[in-house]
């Protein structure tokens, strides 16, 4: 048997010496070491990603930012356009993104035809703040698809709410009926003439 094994009356057991423990701090990133990071997670975008996992959606996101043409604004044709040319783009538009998936945006900008206030302003209106949020984040996108198209780099596009008045709820048949003249007075002739109860 070992020495160190046997137990021994008196004599400390012997243990192994503690080791140092050393904490590594680091430094924050220089300006470099950023630029090599922003390097990275554009190599990163190239490189696959399943569809259905959530980082798919970030690494999309980022291709388009990356993907976006920068404009510089100075001295663009700022093209005449009538109303007409406007509506067609922008009915062209929801279909665009109909077909990318994006069905809600597409039936808040078909809800409403677009409105010229001037040459430069385009007024649409939606029905409430939840839809004003939607159509504020997709301007990033729809209003170079316009300038582009409308050869017009000057516009803007201004959300405004409008609230529509609702009529209240017809419940009882009386009631149904009477909504029904109001819409066409003729059925009040049809039904005298016919002896109906109402």
């Amino acid at each position: 048997m070992d020495k160190e094994s046997v137990p021994t009356e008196g004599k400390e057991k012997p243990y192994p010496e503690p080791e140092e423990t050393v904490l590594k701090v680091e430094e924050p990133p220089q300006k470099s070491e950023i630029k090599k990071e922003e390097s990275a997670s554009k190599e990163n975008i190239t490189r696959g990603v399943s569809g259905f996992s959530l980082s798919s959606i970030a690494l999309k996101k980022a291709a388009k930012k990356i993907n976006r043409p920068e404009v510089k604004e100075e001295n663009l044709p700022e093209d005449a356009f009538d109303i007409e040319n406007l509506t067609k783009l922008w009915n062209e538009y929801a279909e665009q993104i109909k077909t990318e998936g994006k069905q809600n945006i597409a039936s808040i900008m078909r809800m409403h035809q677009p409105d010229l206030t001037n040459q430069s302003t385009i007024s649409f209106f939606v029905a409430n703040d939840m839809n004003k949020v939607e159509m504020t984040r997709e301007m990033e996108l729809l209003m170079p698809f316009l300038r582009a198209k409308l050869n017009h780099y000057g516009i803007k596009i201004e959300i405004e709410i409008k609230e529509t008045i609702r009529e209240d709820s017809v419940y009882s048949p009386k009631e149904k009926y009477q909504h029904l003249i109001k819409i066409n007075p003729a059925l009040e002739t049809l039904r005298e003439n016919f002896d109906l109860d109402f």
